[in-house]
């Protein structure tokens, strides 16, 4: 169902209008151009063209149909950007979080910086036997 149908009775009033803000206008001494006439013709449901019983009022909301078209992309990718963000900074604020409490909890049990430092090499030579492990595991 179209909404933008319209009788010629309500045509002719909706010109009519048009006619008396055009004078009203004029009387004020605004130079006013005539509105465009932008009616498409219409296609009847036998297939052929249908009396022109089309308001303007469709082709005036294309630019607001256009503009939330480009909203709700906007939004969409947004969205997936702000998704694809969780996915990778979730697990990277989890290490790093993981990382500094390692670190600290060696540091609580009285090691020296240095031997932090070692400890977390071990630690990264051990997720590096691990890895290899599972890639190897992956691979036969």
């Amino acid at each position: 169902m179209d909404l933008f149908l319209e009788t010629p009775q309500q045509q002719a009033e909706r010109m009519l209008r048009q006619q008396q803000r055009l004078i009203e206008m004029q009387m004020q001494g605004v130079a006013a151009q005539p509105p465009a006439q932008n009616v498409t013709p219409a296609v009847s449901p036998a297939g052929g063209l249908a009396p022109e019983n089309y308001s303007v009022q469709q082709d005036s909301y294309a630019q607001e149909l256009a503009f939330d078209k480009r909203r709700t992309r906007r939004r969409r990718v947004g969205q997936r950007l702000r998704t694809l963000a969780m996915i990778v900074l979730i697990p990277l604020g989890l290490a790093a979080i993981f990382l500094v409490s390692y670190a600290l909890t060696c540091i609580l049990n009285g090691a020296s910086p240095g031997e932090v430092l070692q400890h977390l090499s071990a630690l990264g030579q051990r997720l590096g036997d691990v890895m290899t492990t599972i890639r190897t595991g992956w691979e036969s």
